[in-house]
């Protein structure tokens, strides 16, 4: 078992393509084009993914088949494949596509040099016109469900290899079972009052400086559901409010987990840094996920 901050060489692709079946994957986890460019080159283990959730259809806490999955650094996916998604994940590496670097480390030759029509043949990016085909639409089939017994047992492990602290590890036991309680007595998730909402056009582009509106000012652009034309402000995103962010790009499309589809967002963007930390999720996810910011949420800061 590889562990965090071991330094480990992607192994050609040549060599990772021979562990795949028809579908590009292993064990149901596609190896995905936008991978090939890491084939070769030397990276730090950032850590064992001892679960993760799943967002298909509905949200839940997995394990992966044969639970050999790692992250490398923060490596995510370009969607430069999957006609240019915005989400940019990061991205899953099995055991099998690494191998351990010892002694005087060198990279070699970077990945495969292959026209982008040999790639598509080898790596599959679509299932049909509408449905795309990717890590994260295929969680589902890559993971098992994970009982409250188990993400216990995976948090105990998440300790013991360092994913997370004793301090966070007890948060993210306490701290969703206090939420579940309070939810029954009143539900905590951020709502306004409008029937239709606003919406703000900034055009903020990569590297511009922003800030989180106040909590109280993000509510009055929200429906009664939480929605901001359709997006939801979440009860994770309010730590952020009134911090300053840089912003990392724009987000214009982006493919859907739970249904693989391709959809236009406007008006939005992706803050440096800002992720989920999943202290909501029984257990915690150490998926990272972008959190997706309207402009409207945000002051730009000159």
């Amino acid at each position: 078992m590889l562990k965090p901050n071991d330094l480990v060489r992607v192994k050609s692709f040549e060599q990772i393509i021979q562990t795949l079946d028809d579908e590009g994957c292993l064990d149901g986890l596609p190896f995905m084009p936008e991978m090939i460019d890491h084939c070769g080159k030397i990276f730090r283990v950032s850590l064992k993914v001892e679960k993760t959730c799943v967002d298909n259809p509905t949200m839940y806490m997995a394990e992966f088949r044969n639970n050999d999955v790692y992250f490398l650094e923060d490596l995510r996916c370009s969607g430069i494949y999957h006609d240019g998604c915005q989400r940019y994940c990061r991205l899953f590496w099995k055991e099998s596509w690494l191998e351990v670097v010892r002694g005087n480390p060198e990279e070699n030759e970077a990945g495969t040099k292959l026209k982008d029509e040999i790639i598509k043949q080898r790596l599959k990016t679509k299932q049909s016109e509408e449905i795309y085909f990717c890590q994260s639409t295929q969680l589902r089939n890559a993971t098992k469900p994970l009982s409250a017994k188990e993400k216990i047992f995976k948090l105990f492990k998440d300790v013991q290899i360092g994913t997370y602290n004793f301090y966070e590890a007890l948060k993210l036991l306490i701290q969703p079972l206090i939420r579940k309680v309070i939810k029954k007595i009143k539900d905590q998730h951020p709502k306004g009052e409008l029937t239709k909402t606003p919406e703000e056009v900034l055009n903020l582009q990569p590297g511009e400086l922003v800030q989180v509106r106040s909590f109280e000012e993000i509510l009055k652009t929200l429906d009664k559901r939480g929605k901001n034309k359709g997006l939801s402000f979440e009860p994770d995103m309010k730590m952020f409010c009134g911090k300053q962010f840089t912003v990392r790009n724009r987000l214009e499309k982006m493919i859907l987990e739970r249904n693989g589809k391709m959809v236009e967002v406007k008006n939005s963007v992706i803050l440096d840094g800002v992720t989920c930390e999943c202290f909501f999720a029984f257990g915690g996810c150490p998926r990272k996920e972008f959190q997706y910011w309207r402009e409207i949420w945000l002051k730009r800061i000159n």
